[in-house]
């Protein structure tokens, strides 16, 4: 009589080998990314207005007022969310905190402050985000289109209001260098923003 000998396989062997198998990989890291734009020097060294100019936070809604970096293509109306990519803040208050930090280095008044400082305003900054977002096609460009306008207070005067677009094409590595771009986009929108107060 003849025994065949069978090769088994312990049942907690073959399943840990299916689960290697079926682990995926883990999933990216998020990546955040701030606005820091600043004016170049001013060549006056006088401040353009007299007192305190207060920045309100920015109005946007739905997916401009969230974090993940947005794109669309060109001649589309779809915009999308990037996955695992953010801005460090919301953009109503990236966009306000940015406003701020960009009219102190161009000497727009020697106090420029956010309502949380609780001062007597001067003049009051409006914004609303319109677009913040790349447009990938053959060459990624980085958009940036924002509604600003600068009240005084004493008499409730509107000095300025306008919508500022600006477009800055972007490099080749990818959603870092759209981030830059979207950057240099909102530095020169605000530029042409406060090029307006200028004419006050």
């Amino acid at each position: 009589m003849k025994y065949r000998m069978k090769l088994t396989i312990p049942a907690f062997v073959f399943v840990g080998l299916v689960s290697a198998c079926a682990t995926p990989p883990p999933a990216p890291e998020d990546v955040f990314y701030r606005l820091s734009p600043r004016a170049a020097a001013p060549a006056a060294a006088m401040a353009l207005l007299d007192g305190v100019v207060e920045v309100e936070r920015f109005t946007a809604s739905g997916s401009l007022a969230s974090r993940p970096l947005l794109f669309s293509e060109p001649g589309s109306n779809a915009v999308s969310e990037y996955h695992y990519h953010y801005w460090i803040e919301a953009p109503p208050i990236l966009l306000q905190n940015a406003l701020v930090s960009y009219m102190r280095s161009a000497r727009v008044s020697d106090l420029v402050v956010t309502p949380d400082m609780r001062a007597r305003p001067d003049y009051t900054v409006r914004g609303r985000l319109i677009r913040l977002e790349t447009v990938q096609g053959e060459t990624s460009v980085g958009v940036a289109e924002l509604e600003s306008s600068l009240r005084r207070e004493s008499d409730g005067e509107l000095l300025v209001l306008g919508e500022y677009r600006a477009e800055v094409v972007s490099g080749s590595n990818g959603i870092k260098t759209d981030a830059a771009a979207i950057e240099k986009a909102v530095n020169n929108a605000f530029q042409q923003f406060v090029s307006d107060i200028k004419k006050q």
